[in-house]
């Protein structure tokens, strides 16, 4: 995130308000991942994102930010 100049709040638009742009699908770890894509502060901001369910219950990793 830091080399690309995206901040968290920018993320976290994205994963609110982002359309998909590679619909969800199980990686090889079972989870289910997808690509979320939304114009934020003048950038178009794509986000890699996995969800899964472990022992402390259910979150959201992302993987990658791209611009």
């Amino acid at each position: 995130m830091a080399r690309r100049r995206v901040t968290p709040t920018q993320v976290l638009k994205v994963l609110r308000a982002g359309y998909v742009v590679e619909s969800a699908h199980r990686n090889i770890k079972g989870n289910w991942q997808c690509t979320l894509e939304a114009h934020v502060a003048g950038d178009t901001i794509k986000v890699a994102a996995v969800w899964g369910i472990d022992s402390e219950g259910e979150s959201v990793v992302v993987l990658t930010v791209m611009n």
